[in-house]
């Protein structure tokens, strides 16, 4: 299907692009329309949908021009004060600091990444967490649209993990999703990433995000930006055998919402966790910002199918993973630090979470 939901700020005239779902999280919150089948169809058939999140908090589209200028400022200071905020410094989980271009994976011709990332913890946005979290001054002066931005999505996913809590037919006896996910949780792995793609030389050609599947549970993905791209299986014995489409900008108050491992393996597969990648938009010659909250599952929360009977046994249950030990993995893969073939299918998400 061809330009079918560019509804972003960038036309996308002539790119094969994903018809994805929008829903309405007020409707949704509401089970208004049919908002909810909407959910249900989109978390199956590709994990990835549109969310207008207007209605949730006034002054919201404000906020998100804040997080955007900041995302500018933040990548503008000099490297050598950035890499002062190292992320591998300071935070054992990656949840809080900058990663320099080419830390990562990827899918440029050197294996290397081709973006910068800076993590903000949510405990610490917050203020969960028992210290106060390092950071540049410039973060300080965006506090309070961070704040705002991470207690709208909050309430935008717990919606979302209600109306599938009800549409899987989680039984009343196992907890809900809603209930593994509570922003008031401290030592949680939720994360805002602010990431900045370079613009990549006509001569230089490959994928500066490497194709994945994300480690958690959502991700709210907020761009202006073309870049993302979705894998769609081929329908057709005629169509290539891996098709990737182009996912168009959401308008402002918008996110591009997607499924990661973590709501799969919590559905036993059931809801999808799609492949996506980022790759230069054909004539576009800056450099893509964009910035994501990731939601993730408390850290002791097993990663099993919550809709089959409750695990028993200290063996059976030290069979599985809990969260924190499978962020642990993934993110180990994506660093390369532990990556060979066999284990591709970490990075496309496609196994039950059991220890290895």
């Amino acid at each position: 299907m061809e330009n079918r939901s560019s509804s972003g700020d960038k036309p996308l005239d002539g790119q094969f692009v994903a018809a994805l779902e929008t829903i309405h999280c007020k409707s949704l919150l509401y089970g208004a329309n049919d908002e909810p089948a909407k959910l249900l169809r989109a978390c199956r058939n590709n994990g990835f949908f549109y969310l207008d999140m207007r209605d949730l908090q006034d002054g919201f589209l404000q906020t998100i021009e804040d997080i955007y200028a900041l995302e500018r400022d933040l990548f503008e200071l000099p490297e050598e004060i950035l890499r002062q905020y190292d992320i591998d410094r300071l935070s054992k989980g990656k949840l809080n600091g900058y990663k320099p271009l080419g830390r990562n994976r990827g899918g440029l011709s050197d294996g290397k990444d081709g973006f910068e990332s800076y993590a903000l913890p949510k405990d610490g946005i917050l203020s969960l967490a028992a210290s106060d979290f390092q950071r540049p001054e410039i973060v300080t002066k965006y506090l309070p649209s961070l704040r705002i931005f991470a207690t709208t999505v909050a309430e935008a996913a717990q919606t979302i993990f209600s109306a599938l809590t009800d549409l899987i037919n989680i039984p009343q006896d196992l907890p809900a999703l809603q209930s593994l996910h509570r922003s008031s949780y401290v030592c949680n792995s939720d994360i805002i990433r602010l990431l900045k793609y370079r613009q990549l030389l006509p001569s230089e050609q490959g994928a500066p995000h490497i194709a994945h599947t994300d480690i958690g549970s959502l991700t709210f993905l907020f761009t202006k930006q073309p870049g993302l791209q979705v894998q769609r299986s081929a329908s057709k014995p005629s169509e290539a055998k891996e098709a990737w489409e182009w996912v168009a900008p959401a308008p402002l108050g918008s996110a591009i919402v997607n499924l990661g491992d973590g709501l799969s393996m919590l559905s036993g597969g059931y809801l999808k966790s799609c492949l996506h990648r980022v790759i230069p938009f054909p004539g576009e010659a800056e450099a893509r910002y964009s910035f994501a909250y990731m939601l993730r599952a408390e850290n002791e929360v097993l990663m099993r199918d919550l809709r089959s009977p409750p695990v028993v046994g200290s063996k059976a249950k030290s069979e599985l993973l809990t969260s924190a030990e499978w962020f642990e993995m993934k993110y180990k893969i994506l660093r390369g630090a532990t990556w060979n073939r066999e284990q591709n299918w970490m990075l496309a998400g496609g196994k039950e979470a059991t220890a290895a």
